[in-house]
């Protein structure tokens, strides 16, 4: 790991920041070990948080990967205590096609969301917000600043903002939404969690293959919190069995993705906040999720079920099941993940997200965001313009 710089942000600029520093790390993956501490902490102290923002979870999927990924986190501290932290991966690759030099911040294999982990609020965030920039707009090397996942409203997006302010090129686009709904609460909770799925249809068919598969044998909801080798190799399989499966893209397919959900789940049940689902029919797994409980959430990250049971859906089943069991406990939300069909049956919530791109001022920079934007949009809008008037059109020049 190496330091690349220190500094104390000058009183001469701003008073009200005169007790923050700025550190700037650069390394490999052992950057965040050495940080992996301070950030939980950090995290205990901020709101909202999710599971996908913990230094465990980018960690694993680096490792997964990324294993040689060269690290910039760039933390803000008040007396020695880490209130803010941005870690980003600096590599070169493409970004419309076209070789760039890209700051990006990572993205875990099941996150919905990259932001900066902060533990200020309202100006004290803000002023933060413009340390981290001032840090990036020094920083050499770098032709575009990636945010991909960044869930509207989120602190981040306040860094296209600032940039935009000083000349820089950004833009964005939007990303699949993500879905989620609140869990009945009280006295009426078990009436109201009768009203889902949304879809009328949906829940009558739900009804019926409760009534259904019960009529086979025992049904039951297994919830594994501790010692979990077992269950997660029952998912594993599942998975592996069906389709997935057949078109390689089960978990147990590719070693990278197996080798990431190991870690991540060994890390969030050594850490308490594992919570894997099985449906079992007479002690035969015939659905089954890898989850979260986190702040007071349930976190779906992924799904699986037995296709011999398709005819009993008990992909649905065992989501009405999670539901019930998530409201017992009082868990606030269920977090669904990336929008499905299936899922918009079960509820309208849902959080927009965008990529977010900052470019440098740079003639190479300036490029890569006239291919992205600008130039994208004409040829998008000359091409409705053919497909609506049925002639060829060319560009004035």
């Amino acid at each position: 790991m190496r330091l690349v710089c220190r500094e104390e942000n000058a009183a001469a600029e701003d008073q009200s920041m005169s007790d923050l520093t700025v550190e700037t790390m650069t390394g490999g993956l052992e950057v965040f070990g050495k940080l992996g501490d301070e950030w939980r902490e950090l995290l205990s102290r901020v709101e909202n948080d999710s599971p996908y923002g913990r230094p465990e979870w980018i960690l694993a999927a680096l490792r997964a990967y990324s294993p040689q990924a060269k690290v910039v986190v760039i933390t803000v501290r008040r007396g020695g205590i880490l209130c803010a932290i941005l870690p980003l991966v600096e590599e070169r690759g493409k970004f419309a096609g076209i070789p760039a030099r890209k700051l990006r911040a990572p993205l875990t294999v099941a996150g919905v969301g990259v932001d900066v982990v902060c533990g200020l609020s309202g100006a004290e965030q803000d002023e933060v917000i413009q340390l981290l920039w001032k840090v990036i707009e020094r920083k050499k090397g770098w032709d575009v600043l990636e945010l991909p996942s960044v869930i509207e409203d989120a602190a981040i997006t306040r860094l296209s903002s600032l940039a935009q302010n000083c000349g820089y090129p950004t833009g964005n686009w939007p990303v699949p939404l993500i879905a989620f709904f609140l869990i009945p609460q009280g006295p009426t909770a078990k009436k109201d969690l009768e009203k889902y799925p949304r879809h009328p249809k949906l829940r009558s068919k739900v009804r019926q293959r409760e009534t259904k598969l019960s009529a086979l044998g025992s049904v039951e909801l297994l919830r594994t919190v501790k010692d979990s080798r077992k269950e997660l190799q029952r998912f594993y399989e599942m998975e592996a069995s069906g389709w997935k499966g057949k078109e390689k893209s089960a978990i147990i397919s590719d070693a990278r993705s197996r080798q990431f959900f190991d870690e991540v789940t060994g890390e969030a049940e050594r850490l308490g906040y594992l919570c894997l689902y099985t449906l079992e029919l007479d002690g035969k797994p015939i659905a089954a999720h890898i989850g979260f409980t986190y702040r007071g959430r349930y976190w779906a990250v992924k799904s699986t079920y037995d296709e011999n049971y398709r005819d009993y859906a008990p992909g649905h089943l065992i989501v009405k099941a999670i539901l019930r069991d998530c409201s017992e406990r009082g868990l606030s939300e269920y977090v669904m993940g990336i929008r499905e069909d299936w899922k918009l049956e079960w509820t309208q919530d849902v959080r927009k997200r965008n990529y977010q791109c900052i470019f440098s001022k740079g003639l190479w920079g300036r490029a890569l965001y006239a291919l992205r934007f600008p130039l994208r949009r004409r040829l998008s809008a000359l091409k409705a313009l053919r497909a609506a008037t049925g002639k060829p059109t060319r560009p004035h020049t």
